[in-house]
């Protein structure tokens, strides 16, 4: 029967074998009906019980149904009895012809009392010896002779040391199904065959597999279900992947269990592989030929069998995959094809019957082309991009409409840049989506569009979607970036929603820009390698102004967080000599910054000279690429910074003017701090704050100077921005001048909690002394008294 392996997660009906049997032992008989499908683990169950019969001493007794041998009388009784001859059996010619003892067959017909009356005589007798044990399996192939004394046992062994156990494969064709129900019915107890438990479907597979994750077994028993052969097919078939596998070590037990069951068995579940979901008993009927009465016998049987469920369906997408992949593909596209029409005439959606559609050859007949488009537009309706793409894909074999080729294009914009590309310039050359498209290859109009939208009106069409990224941009500019990130994060919503990957993408980056300006470091950085992996996806060309946008926000995000060596690396995908895209400016003011601070000064200023050379020739202007330059560009940075209200970049460019005044830069300093406080900008905040501490501290103002740099190191901790905390925590440790060590010695024990008495005694000076390194230590800590001095301390490192 295939795959087999030994008993796995059956403990409590083995236990109830073992009562059963030890009852037996005692004089009490039993017969115990096991039932289970097809792969349920009936056979190895009745092994484990002949076993356990046997060490518990019974003498044991054991044969299978064979379905071949069914009109064979007494043929069950033979196997059974082979080395055990029943004692006289002059005046019953047909049990010693079935036992061999003539030469002629048995005559067919149904067992005689006389005929029961000497098998049940022989059955006492070995019990009068020792416990007899009898295992039958497949008892629904047994001829109908031997199941009918089966059935008469278990009146007669109530009071006899014999156990029988007798395993029914579910839903199996039986010679005489009445005589059947008569033997379950009058069995001491049933056992049901259920699927295997999650714990006992993980111990199956990792004797197979070795040690699994959860993940993995749950995916195994979607699907295998708790079925034991499946699960184990499953596991030998496993090369890797396990969605679409195939088991085709199943089909040789698979075929001859449906061929059994009926001669249409074999094609009416093929017809169920590829009808899937749109599963009705005419349906299957008219798909393979016979009429729903005929088939619907068969369909009750399958469901018994574990095979399909109350709605008629395959249960396991093992089965399921295994049974397409048995068909040729002729065969599969001719199901297909006969599926695709009889859904068609049966009202079906347009949706079920293209599934059938893209599976098949060209009908060449217009209705699948009104089905395929049909199918394609309530996909779009539904944001399902990639079957529309398919299905109108598909639909391009059909005989096609005028119009099907620029509606293609259109879906395929969404996913497939290059073939969408391609199928709008055949369509419409003049077609307005192509500009767009052409610029994530790289091939940009000679004008940047200027159109910007509202921020608080989200896109309703793709078309929309670059203004009002670029409106959000406006918003952050302004300082206000809370709002900037909540608009990006909702337009990624809208993307994902329309499955649009060029959209998604943009909007990606938008929202790494707003997360680095919060200092959100490691999600900007995230959010930009996302964008670059959906760009990747769509066919975008590396030399685009999208690629080159997400190549910029991803090498500042990894510059900030001090990762100089990584933000380098970054580069590495863009050509020495950057193209003239719209892009191009600000991925050079990225590459210019990420060389300087990789003490590649030279190469650094000569891409910030190019950055602003390439915005002049456009007659444009940004902020934040000069502030590298230093000198008037300072400056220059500082008026255009003020004309467009951009907080952020105006803040840094009164930090770094201020830089290079010392402590007559305190004012400008303040002033970026007052910019940055209500904008969330925790690491640009952190600085500024820093800057500001550290020119008052030359200024020789303590007191202030320390509060900033307190206020900078927890900005910069928000921002695990490690490198920059460090450097704040060595400049709140050396204050203008420094502790003393003997300063350090007196701050530390009040810092303990001890008096300035017992400090004293501890350091064998005068109090005095004690007093006047404490008045010092407060000064230069920027502190107002003791109770402030165990942070301050810490804080000093």
């Amino acid at each position: 029967m295939g795959a087999q392996s030994g008993l796995v997660g059956r403990d409590r009906e083995t236990t109830q074998l073992a009562a059963a049997l030890a009852a037996a032992a005692t004089g009490d008989g039993h017969l115990v009906a096991a039932t289970g499908g097809l792969g349920s683990g009936k056979t190895a169950l009745l092994t484990t019980a002949r076993e356990l019969a046997a060490r518990h001493g019974f003498t044991v007794l054991a044969a299978r149904g064979s379905f071949l041998e069914r009109e064979l009388p007494f043929g069950l009784i033979s196997r059974l009895l082979v080395c055990v001859p029943p004692g006289d059996t002059q005046n019953q010619p047909r049990i010693a012809a079935a036992l061999g003892q003539t030469d002629v067959l048995a005559e067919p017909g149904p067992i005689t009392l006389p005929e029961l009356h000497v098998l049940h005589r022989a059955l006492a007798k070995m019990a009068a010896e020792r416990p007899v044990a009898i295992v039958v399996d497949d008892v629904q192939w047994a001829d109908q002779p031997s199941l009918q004394w089966l059935s008469t046992l278990p009146h007669r062994i109530e009071h006899l040391p014999v156990f029988v156990l007798a395993g029914v494969g579910a839903g199996e064709t039986c010679a005489g199904p009445q005589t059947l129900e008569e033997l379950l019915a009058a069995a001491t107890s049933e056992i049901r065959l259920d699927e295997l438990s999650p714990a006992a479907t993980r111990v199956l597979l990792e004797n197979e597999l070795g040690p699994l994750t959860d993940e993995f077994v749950d995916m195994c028993r979607k699907q295998a279900g708790g079925n034991p052969l499946l699960l184990l097919n499953l596991a030998r078939a496993y090369t890797g992947h396990i969605e679409r596998l195939t088991a085709p070590a199943l089909l040789p037990t698979l075929n001859v269990r449906l061929r059994r069951l009926a001669t249409h068995a074999p094609d009416a579940v093929h017809a169920l592989a590829v009808l899937g979901g749109e599963v009705t008993l005419p349906r299957v009927a008219e798909l393979i030929g016979i009429e729903p009465c005929e088939l619907a016998g068969t369909i009750a049987s399958l469901h018994r069998m574990g095979l399909l469920s109350a709605e008629g369906a395959l249960v396991h997408p093992l089965v399921r995959n295994t049974l397409r992949e048995e068909l040729t593909i002729t065969e599969r596209q001719d199901l297909h094809a006969a599926a695709a029409r009889l859904l068609t005439e049966t009202g079906a959606s347009a949706e079920a019957v293209a599934e059938h559609l893209v599976e098949t050859r060209p009908q060449d007949e217009e209705w699948a082309t009104e089905v395929l488009t049909t199918a394609a537009s309530r996909a779009r309706t539904r944001n399902r991009v990639q079957d529309a793409v398919r299905y109108l894909r598909r639909a391009l074999d059909e005989p096609q409409t005028t119009d099907l080729l620029a509606e293609l294009g259109e879906v395929e914009s969404y996913v497939d840049v290059p073939s969408a590309v391609d199928r709008l310039a055949e369509a419409d050359p003049a077609h307005p989506a192509l500009p767009g498209l052409l610029a994530l290859l790289g091939e940009e109009p000679e004008f940047e569009a200027d159109q910007i939208a509202d921020p608080d009106v989200l896109p309703s069409r793709p078309s929309e979607f670059e203004p009002y990224l670029k409106a959000i941009g406006f918003v952050r500019m302004r300082g206000e970036l809370a709002a900037a990130y909540a608009r990006a994060d909702r337009a990624l919503t809208v993307a994902r929603r329309w499955q649009h990957r060029p959209c998604t993408a943009a909007a990606l980056t938008a929202r790494s820009a707003c997360l680095r300006d919060l200092g959100r470091l490691g999600a900007a950085e995230a959010d930009a390698r996302e964008a670059l992996a959906v760009l990747d996806s769509c066919g975008a060309a590396r030399t685009s102004t999208p690629v080159f946008a997400a190549l910029t926000e991803l090498s500042l995000a990894l510059l900030e967080m001090g990762d100089v060596e990584t933000a380098s690396a970054v580069f590495e995908l863009v050509p020495a000599e950057v193209p003239d895209l719209f892009g191009a400016p600000a991925l050079l003011a990225a590459r210019g910054r990420v060389r300087i601070a990789a003490e590649r000064r030279k190469d650094g200023v000569r891409d910030l000279l190019d950055c602003g050379e390439r915005l002049h020739a456009r007659h444009n202007d940004a902020t934040s690429w000069r502030l590298h330059l230093g000198g008037e560009h300072l400056h220059a940075e500082e008026r255009l910074a003020r004309s467009l209200g951009a907080v952020l970049p105006l803040a840094a460019a009164l930090r770094e003017q201020a830089q290079h005044l010392g402590a007559e830069g305190i004012a400008l300093l303040q002033e970026s701090v007052d910019l940055l406080a209500p904008t969330g900008a925790l690491l640009e905040r952190a600085r500024s704050h820093f800057a500001l501490g550290r020119a008052l501290h030359l200024a020789g103002r303590v007191k202030p100077a320390r509060a900033e740099l307190r206020t900078a190191v927890d900005l910069a901790d928000d921002c695990g921005v490690e490198e920059l905390a460090e450097q704040i925590r060595q400049e709140l440790a050396a204050g203008p001048a420094g502790l003393t060590e003997s300063e350090r010695r007196v701050a530390a024990l009040a810092a303990e909690g001890k008096m300035n008495r017992e400090i004293a005694a501890v350091l064998f000076v005068q109090l005095r002394t004690v007093e006047i390194h404490l008045t010092k230590v407060y000064r230069k800590l920027g502190i107002d008294g003791r109770d402030q001095l165990a942070p301050a301390l810490r804080l000093a490192g």
